[in-house]
């Protein structure tokens, strides 16, 4: 492990961000590994420049937001120390392997590399959000090829994102597996040998689908016609995959259009074996709503309306307020 950095924001930092486009990082290593946020492809594409990164989002907010808190926590149960956090890394030998760790693992509050027990990888999901093991795991394994640890800990916080505390905090240990970092550095390997070549490599993955229309958003009226006859199979199978969709999607929507109809202004149908449920509208408090509310108690306002303070204050009124949007959910199960 050689380490590069120490504790600090970084989400906009150019040096970190040259550094990161630099190598292959641990995240980089996950959307080629499992197929997401467009897979291999769009590592490679945004690697290029031929299409723009990844922007900061919210969700990517709220996990800085939440990561010095929940690395106390740990502290708090496990009685180990967080050290190093954020800190940049780089495999000893092949240093374009990369990785930022949320931090390190440690017996003692002043620790040296030599007493590193692992890594630290904090997580945050929404309510009702399925825990995203599979990418979450490869980013662990990459960590630890990358610094050498054979430990790493995985914090994963459910958060209540409406008011912004942690309902649920689960601790998971996972071990290195040679194996697996091996195949992780295949992967790695092809990544960096088509962004050292100027290449893209065959999209490998459904959610490449968005990048490859990005990439290709420019037309040449002149350039000459396309050889398809390599791939002639998957071009009439796409067609009768099209049309099979939009038989399956027609009969779809005609079944459900009279399952709800059937089920009308209740919330359950059953038969035998069988249950539907179709959930209530959604009650929000929408724009026209807001200002119907500051027009009528003004005193509720400041410069956008403060919801916590009509909910805690004036349940009544939110709730009147409120508008049911979008459809309901309808969902099915077996029940026997």
């Amino acid at each position: 492990m050689r380490t590069l950095s120490e504790t600090g924001e970084h989400q906009d930092d150019p040096a970190w961000l040259a550094w990161r486009g630099g190598g292959i990082t641990a995240t980089d290593v996950a959307r080629a590994a499992t197929g997401r946020y467009g897979g291999m492809y769009a590592v490679v594409a945004e690697k290029l420049g031929t299409i723009e990164k990844q922007t900061v989002t919210e969700v990517m907010l709220r996990g800085h937001r939440w990561q010095q808190r929940i690395a106390d926590a740990v502290h708090a149960l496990t009685g180990l120390y967080v050290v190093g956090e954020e800190t940049w890394c780089q495999h000893t030998t092949n240093d374009w392997c990369r990785a930022t760790v949320d931090g390190f693992l440690a017996h003692m509050a002043q620790a040296t590399p030599d007493d590193l027990l692992g890594v630290l990888e904090v997580k945050t999901r929404g309510l009702n959000v399925r825990a995203a093991w599979d990418y979450w795991s490869v980013q662990m394994q990459w960590q630890m090829y990358c610094t050498g640890l054979d430990r790493a800990v995985l914090a994963d916080a459910v958060v209540d994102d409406e008011h912004d505390r942690v309902m649920a905090l689960h601790l998971t240990e996972v071990e290195h597996d040679s194996d697996r970092a091996d195949s992780l550095l295949t992967l790695a390997t092809i990544m960096a040998d088509h962004i050292a070549a100027g290449t893209l490599p065959d999209p490998d993955c459904p959610s490449a689908l968005d990048t490859v229309k990005a990439v290709t958003v420019v037309a040449d009226p002149d350039a000459e016609t396309v050889d398809l006859t390599p791939m002639a199979d998957d071009v009439r199978r796409f067609i009768e995959i099209k049309a099979a969709v939009k038989a399956v999607t027609d009969e779809r929507d005609a079944l459900e259009a009279r399952i709800r109809a059937a089920v009308g202004s209740a919330t359950v149908g059953t038969a035998e074996g069988l249950r539907v449920s179709i959930s209530r509208p959604s009650m929000v408090l929408t724009k026209e709503g807001e200002e119907t509310v500051l027009g009528d108690f003004p005193a509720f306002g400041k410069v956008v309306l403060d919801r916590e303070r009509l909910k805690t204050e004036a349940p009544d009124i939110y709730d009147l307020a409120r508008q049911p949007i979008g459809a309901r959910r309808l969902t099915t199960k077996e029940t026997s």
